[in-house]
C-alpha cells in the first residue's frame, strides 16, 4: 500500500524528509513548493546527506505552486513544516485548503515539524470547532540541515534524528476528545516513523511529546535568542562567562514552566531536571560557529519565530502563574526586531 502524503514548506528540514519518505518506496509526495516552484522543475534538488545519501536532481512524485492546487484529493499524511510564524500567519490558515478537505470518515493525520509550544493549539482548536478527531502528531528535528545554492541542494551533516508523537486532546477540546482515537493515533505515529525509518532517517516514537518538546525548546529559547540578541554564533556565546551563565537562568525559567505545565510524572522529574541545563550546555562544542535558524532568518531579513519559541512559553507561564523575567525581557527585546522585519506585514 502507498500512502499518499502532502507536505507544505520546501525548506531545508521538509525537503529532507520528503525526500527520506519517498525513499521509503511506500510513500508518493505532493510537495507544496512557492518561491522554489520553478527551480525544482528545472533543476531538481541535490541533497549530501550523512542518513540519506547523496541524490542529484531528485524530484517529488508531484509538484504544485499552492495548497488549494494540492487539495485535490485526500492524504495519509499533511505535513506542515514551515516555519511558525503565527505574527504573519497561522497554521490553520497556511493549510487551510487540505484542512477543508476532512471529514468525519477521513483518517488523514496531521504532523507538524515546527519549533515552538504550544504549535498544535490551533489546529485542535480548529478540529474541536469543526467537530473533527483527526491525529495531530508534531516533531522535534534535531539535525544540522541547510538549503543553499539558490534552494538547488540541501546539506545534512552529523547526527539526525526527529522526535515524533501525537497529541491528546485538551481540557477545552471536548468535541475534539469523543472522536479522538488513541489507537489510531498510535498507529498512525508507527507508520510515520516506520517510512522515515525505511527512507534511512532516525525518527523516535516519543511516549509524550509534550516532555519532547519542552526538551527542545530550552535550547531554542536559551542559544537561539541570546545568539539572536547578540548576533553571535554558539562558540562566541559560550566564551562569554556572563552569556554562559544567562543561559543557564533562562533554561532554568523554561523548566519552571514546564513542570508547572506538565502532569506530574517520573519522565517528567527525569528529563526535565534542573541538571538537563549544564549537560547541554556542556554538550555543545565549545568552538562552534553555527548560527541558529533564529539568527540566520534576522540576518536574512526574515520574520523569526518569536511566539513559536519564545511567546509560546510566556502564555503557558502566564497560566501557570510562573514568573519568567528574564523571558520577558528576550521577548520584549526580540520583539523590537520583530516589527522591524515584519514591516508593513503588521
Amino acid at each position: 500500500m502507498t500512502d499518499e502524503i502532502c507536505l507544505v514548506g520546501f525548506g531545508a528540514i521538509g525537503a529532507l524528509y520528503a525526500c527520506a519518505l519517498e525513499r521509503s518506496s511506500r510513500a508518493k509526495i505532493t510537495s507544496v513548493c512557492r518561491s522554489n516552484y520553478q527551480t525544482m522543475h528545472e533543476h531538481g534538488l541535490m541533497i549530501v546527506s550523512d542518513c540519506i545519501g547523496t541524490i542529484d536532481a531528485w524530484r517529488p512524485h508531484r509538484v504544485v505552486r499552492s495548497v488549494a492546487e494540492a487539495a485535490d484529493r485526500q492524504y495519509s499524511f499533511i505535513v506542515c513544516a514551515t516555519k511558525c510564524v503565527p505574527e504573519v500567519k497561522k497554521t490553520t490558515d497556511i493549510i487551510l485548503p487540505l484542512l477543508a478537505t476532512l471529514s468525519s470518515s477521513s483518517d488523514t493525520t496531521i504532523v507538524l515539524l515546527q519549533n515552538g509550544i504550544g504549535i498544535e493549539d490551533d489546529i485542535l482548536d480548529w478540529l474541536d470547532e469543526h467537530n473533527l478527531g483527526n491525529t495531530v502528531i508534531s516533531g522535534c528535528a534535531w539535525v544540522d540541515t541547510t538549503m543553499i545554492d539558490g534552494g538547488k541542494k540541501v546539506t545534512q551533516h552529523g547526527n539526525e534524528k526527529l522526535v515524533l508523537g501525537y497529541h491528546r486532546p485538551q481540557a477545552s477540546h471536548t468535541k475534539y476528545a469523543t472522536r479522538f482515537s488513541k489507537n489510531t493515533a498510535i498507529k498512525q505515529l508507527d507508520v510515520f516513523c516506520d517510512l522515515l525509518r525505511a527512507g534511512s532517517t532516525n525518527p523516535e516514537a516519543a511516549e509524550d511529546i509534550d516532555i519532547a518538546r519542552w526538551r527542545k525548546v530550552l535550547w531554542n529559547a536559551s542559544f537561539s535568542t541570546v545568539c539572536t540578541l547578540t548576533r553571535a554564533n554558539v562558540g562566541e556565546v559560550l566564551a562569554t562567562p556572563t552569556a554562559r551563565t544567562l543561559l543557564v537562568e533562562i533554561m532554568l525559567e523554561v523548566l519552571l514552566v514546564a513542570r508547572a505545565s506538565l502532569p506530574p510524572s517520573p519522565a517528567v522529574t527525569d528529563v526535565l531536571s534542573d541538571s538537563v541545563c549544564i549537560a547541554i550546555i556542556e554538550h555543545e562544542n565549545q568552538k562552534s560557529v553555527f548560527k541558529p535558524s533564529m539568527l540566520v532568518d534576522l540576518e536574512a531579513g526574515r520574520p523569526m519565530e518569536v511566539e513559536a519559541i519564545v511567546g509560546g512559553v510566556l502564555k503557558r507561564a502566564k497560566a501557570t502563574g510562573v514568573a519568567v523575567p528574564r523571558l520577558e525581557v528576550i521577548y520584549a527585546g526580540l520583539n523590537v526586531i520583530q516589527r522591524g522585519l515584519l514591516g508593513d506585514r503588521q
